[in-house]
């Protein structure tokens, strides 16, 4: 899941307005993000990013260190379950590792992808109706609003459509006609 776990931040923000959703969406996508910066050191392991036990040691230290900053045990509390949702929202997208040495487990809708489409799109709506709750009465009721999850549809729409390899030489081909060619070269002699 990627876009579903920015639902899951605007839903934990709608629950807890107080927390502000530039921490939410960082810890909602904390598990792929220390997953990306082990493979950037040449160290990729999913067991150290994406297991249960690394999803809830990681957790309870978030949780730990929003709630010494805010002094709010419901908040922290709220934060700790956003870093925790990570793990299930990927086992229905995909398989993901329970414990080091353990099965990898998970429903692996990645390959279905009209179905995650579809549960991912319903987790958007459903997510920005708890958040809608957290705005100004003025923006709650407004169409722009429905901005929001319409272009985390068309984003989640758009990553099936850029992972389909024609559709990847297509973009690759308009790339390559609307960038700037290289000239010759300005140095002289």
């Amino acid at each position: 899941m990627y876009i579903g776990h920015v639902a899951l931040a605007m839903g934990a923000k709608g629950v807890r307005p107080r927390i502000p959703i530039a921490v939410l969406v960082p810890v909602a996508f904390a598990p792929d993000w220390i997953e990306w910066m082990l493979a950037a050191v040449g160290r990729h392991n999913r067991e150290l990013s994406h297991s249960l036990v690394s999803v809830g040691v990681g957790a309870t230290v978030v949780a730990l260190l929003y709630w010494m900053a805010s002094k709010s045990p419901r908040d922290a509390a709220v934060v700790w379950l956003t870093y925790v949702s990570h793990w299930p929202a990927d086992f229905i997208t995909g398989f993901k590792p329970t414990w080091p040495g353990g099965p990898v487990v998970g429903l692996g809708l990645y390959g279905n992808p009209v179905a995650d489409v579809l549960i991912e799109s319903s987790l958007i709506v459903i997510c920005w109706l708890i958040y809608r709750r957290s705005l100004p009465p003025k923006p709650r009721s407004t169409k722009v609003g429905w901005l929001m999850p319409a272009g985390l549809m068309a984003m989640q729409v758009a990553f099936y459509a850029i992972q389909n390899p024609e559709v990847k030489e297509q973009v690759r081909e308009v790339i390559s006609m609307i960038s700037p060619r290289r000239g010759p070269s300005l140095r002289s002699g």
